[in-house]
């Protein structure tokens, strides 16, 4: 089961919040304030962003970031 999908991806690069954050909250992701997630954080959105330095992305790159994504939120503990 992946925890990270694409559309979770794609909520947290459209959050208008400044410190969004990817987060796993009993076992769903959500977006979040970071200084507000309640479970554990993934990413923020601006580690994200600083990691794709203003790249369009395809679906194909969305799905390819969810799994490196999910892979992030295993080896943290989830």
């Amino acid at each position: 089961m992946e925890f990270v999908q694409r559309d979770d991806v794609r909520r947290l690069l459209d959050a208008t919040e400044p410190d969004a954050a990817l987060t796993l909250v009993g076992g769903k992701i959500v977006v979040a304030a970071e200084n507000e997630a309640e479970g554990l954080v993934i990413v923020s959105r601006q580690d994200l962003e600083e990691r794709l330095a203003g790249e369009d992305l395809s679906d194909h790159d969305l799905d390819r970031l969810a799994d490196a994504l999910d892979t992030v939120a295993r080896d943290l503990g989830a």
